[in-house]
């Protein structure tokens, strides 16, 4: 057996992919279904689908992605057949995701006929096998998704994540998403161990890789609020190197020296920072309108779900109370619109005074208001001469 380290997540989808890999090539629907996924390597599976059994027929075609298709009358024939011959149970009662890719067949016909058929179809096995041994705790989720659809309640993580990545059942709570990723990380590095089916491997990798894209995850596991906090307070010691020449540093050059001389020049910078590793960040994102006011975020994480707040200091004519005041402001206007009243607000200042003890202080009031999560004050870095002191 490969020993994988548990700790290592990108290592294991490696080994996982591998696996899957292995399993489907010569499996007609699991070659497709992993196309489906847009895990295929090999673009489109080749193989004579007229040679295929009905059921197999009908569950590629639910998939979508082939130009095969079926008829109504060939799924009606499907839907009418039972689900044992002799007591032998047929392939689809054990096989949750060929029954799925039909339930999708079946809606994509849009036949009322047809829609309670496949309810009567799925009537003959599926709730028995879901409430005995011989389904394991994801093949019990998307057994309750098809005979429940929106309404169905999971015991996993991988299943709703996967129903939310698909547009099938979306996940409109943020919190409630990044709850369940958590979650689903320990049920991905469990399948080290595991013995799942190639079709559930399949959907695992996926998730993890739609997780990434959804959060970023650095190894092994994503970036809290905390994380993001300390990373900001990190800054100073990057900005040590910050361009600002007395003297051109080749033969004839002029000096150069990178000002930072407004709010949008902070602004820039920290995207710069955080664009790497947050591809999903956003900014001047305009916000629903209060009253006259039309409130604008500087920048958005939405993996974190995270406002950050920009503010700048130029010199002491703005005083820290004035900027409080304008944090204030700003956090009970983003708190008005509803995609952003649960979201986490961080106030970062850039100060060209540089009054460095006077930083608590203005850090502590900005903590005390309501829906601020955290502050970091950040000064312009001492060879930008020039500047006023505080």
């Amino acid at each position: 057996m490969v020993s994988i380290e548990r700790e290592n997540a990108y290592q294991l989808r490696e080994y996982l992919y591998r696996k899957v890999i292995e399993c489907a090539h010569a499996d007609p629907f699991k070659s497709t279904f992993l196309y489906f996924l847009g895990l295929s390597n090999d673009g489109v599976p080749a193989f004579d689908i007229a040679s295929l059994s009905l059921y197999q027929r009908c569950a590629i075609a639910g998939l979508g992605v082939l130009d095969e298709t079926v008829s109504s009358h060939d799924i009606l024939r499907l839907l009418g057949q039972a689900a044992k011959i002799d007591s032998t149970p047929r392939p689809w009662v054990s096989d949750v995701f060929g029954v799925m890719a039909v339930k999708w067949l079946a809606e994509q016909m849009n036949d009322s006929r047809i829609a309670r058929e496949f309810e009567n179809w799925i009537s003959g096995f599926l709730a028995q096998q879901a409430s005995g041994d011989h389904l394991n705790l994801f093949e019990k989720d998307i057994a309750a998704y098809i005979r429940s659809g929106e309404s169905v309640v999971c015991a996993s993580a991988c299943v709703p994540l996967f129903l939310h990545y698909r547009k099938l059942r979306r996940i409109k709570d943020h919190q409630d998403r990044m709850s369940l990723i958590g979650r689903f990380m320990s049920e991905f590095q469990a399948q080290a161990h595991g013995d799942a089916s190639a079709a559930l491997l399949s959907l695992m990798v996926y998730v993890f890789d739609q997780v990434n894209q959804d959060v970023v995850v650095v190894p092994p596991k994503g970036w809290s609020l905390d994380d993001l906090l300390g990373f900001l307070e990190h800054i100073p010691v990057g900005l040590k190197r910050w361009t600002w020449e007395g003297t051109g540093r080749t033969r004839g050059a002029e000096p150069v020296k990178w000002p930072v001389e407004n709010e949008y020049h902070v602004q820039n910078l920290l995207y710069v920072l955080l664009g790497p590793i947050f591809n999903d960040i956003a900014d001047e994102v305009n916000l629903q309108p209060v009253g006259q006011k039309n409130p604008r975020i500087d920048l958005y994480l939405p993996s974190l779900h995270t406002i950050i707040e920009v503010k700048y200091r130029k010199d002491t004519k703005k005083s820290f109370p004035m900027i409080i005041g304008e944090i204030a402001e700003d956090a009970s206007l983003y708190r008005a619109d509803a995609k952003y009243k649960d979201a986490h607000i961080v106030s970062f200042l850039w100060d060209c005074t540089r009054a460095t003890e006077e930083h608590a202080k203005f850090k502590e009031g900005v903590l005390k208001i309501s829906g601020i999560n955290g502050c970091v004050v950040v000064s312009a870095p001492s060879t930008m001469n020039g500047r006023p002191q505080g």
